[in-house]
């Protein structure tokens, strides 16, 4: 059996990079860091996560079907800007990008997936999970899913600092109903980092991800400026470990995962298909343009399906109420701008090929007039249409010749405004 992660981060042998790489690139992730130092301040951690371990792995056993599901679970996301200088202040644009990308990665719907080698393309696919920003706070209020605090400190590490305000950071938001996502300045060569789930919720859940390589607009920066950065870590929170197994190139480390490669050590740079290493001589070779390598991002797009049901299993296990949460946080507070509750409406299918329809029923009259608009991932008015007499009648929604994606359906007149999410695959 290859050696578990636990074993080698507890033996303090990870090492980031291969013996001797010059590479320039910088080590890029520091889960690993950030799970020894966890270690260390709690002895009871090491036990729990491999105790959770072995549950997953019975998880996985006994429900091969689990990731093949319809269930989409749209997780809520707070983002925390915390910022010293004025380029880290990064604007609304550069993260709604960012959530563009995580719904596109996630979903297999990144326009890369053309890349995929043949030999792949056939257990690569969606997971079970897309992202909205969060449009309630902890305490129902409307909110934009983003917060922000200038502070003193030059830069952060994997430390947590970040993470609360009495350190210079930004407290999380309830973990175990928002995925809280820090945006800052990290030190060290550290470009992102994640803390990954277990059985017991911890208030620091979540991942922290360079100002620079944080989405695709705007300050990013080249080759971490496609938002991969964040779709590597928010793998990590979702259980996934990095392909190479953090073995320091001795071929016996492992991801836990079945369907991809063996491989000696992470990769830099953008490979050429196929490439191979010490541990993978192999006409495939290595998966080096997996989200849990280290390749630039321009080279990174594809989990595998060994991938998403590790990861489906893992977050249905242990963050239910996360998966969950998406009923309330990801529309927006009922009341003055919330439909009255002799309104009631659907709009199906849901998720769609871009033919959808809108049925309205009611109970008194809400006016001639209700305006329709239709608002895309990075909050881009695509469509808008008057519909009059609205009560009682049906209404086709033609989005087909729309990218897929993530979208969102304002309803509003003068007495209300209502939003519904729906994800268009075309």
């Amino acid at each position: 059996m290859k050696i578990s992660l636990l074993a080698l981060v507890m033996a303090g042998s990870i090492s980031f990079a291969v013996a001797g790489n010059t590479n320039p690139h910088p080590e890029k992730c520091g889960v690993i860091e950030n799970t020894k130092r966890k270690m260390q301040e709690n002895p009871n951690l090491e036990r729990l996560m491999q105790n959770d371990e072995q549950r997953l792995q019975q998880l996985i056993e006994q429900n091969q079907n689990s990731r093949i599901s319809n269930t989409i679970y749209t997780i809520p996301v707070v983002v925390h800007i915390v910022w010293k200088t004025g380029s880290q202040n990064i604007t609304d644009a550069q993260i709604l990008s960012q959530i563009a990308v995580l719904n596109e990665d996630f979903g297999h719907m990144n326009a890369d997936t053309a890349s995929i080698p043949v030999s792949w393309r056939s257990i690569s696919g969606p997971s079970n999970f897309q992202f909205c920003l969060a449009q309630r706070d902890p305490n129902g209020n409307s909110t934009t899913g983003i917060e922000r605090r200038q502070t003193t400190a030059t830069s952060f590490n994997t430390n947590d600092n970040v993470k609360y305000y009495t350190t210079g950071g930004m407290d999380a938001w309830d973990t175990r109903t928002y995925f809280n996502i820090w945006v800052c300045n990290l030190s060290g060569g550290i470009i992102g980092y994640a803390e990954f789930p277990t059985s017991q919720s911890s208030d620091t859940y979540g991942v922290v991800i360079q100002y620079d390589s944080f989405g695709r607009v705007g300050t990013v920066s080249y080759p971490y400026n496609k938002g991969r950065t964040a779709s590597h870590e928010i793998g990590h929170c979702f259980n996934l470990k990095h392909i190479w197994g953090d073995d320091g190139s001795s071929c016996t480390g492992s991801d836990n995962v079945a369907d991809t490669p063996n491989q000696g050590a992470e990769t830099y740079g953008c490979l050429t298909y196929p490439a191979t290493d010490n541990c993978n001589t192999s006409a495939n070779g290595i998966m080096f343009m997996n989200y849990m390598d280290y390749s630039d991002d321009r080279c990174l797009y594809m989990f595998t399906e060994g991938q998403n049901t590790r990861m489906n299993t893992a977050m249905t296990a242990w963050y239910s109420d996360l998966l969950a949460a998406s009923t309330l946080a990801c529309e927006a507070p009922v009341g003055i701008q919330g439909a009255p509750d002799d309104f009631q409406f659907s709009i199906y299918p849901n998720p769609s090929d871009g033919y959808l329809t809108l049925d309205m029923t009611g109970t008194r009259e809400l006016g001639n007039s209700i305006d329709l608009s239709v608002i895309d991932a990075l909050g881009k008015t695509v469509l808008q249409q008057r519909i009059e007499n609205p009560v009682g009648s049906v209404h086709p929604i033609d989005l087909h010749k729309f990218n897929s994606g993530i979208y969102f359906i304002n309803l509003s007149n003068s007495e209300f405004k209502k939003t519904v999410r729906i994800s268009l695959f075309n």
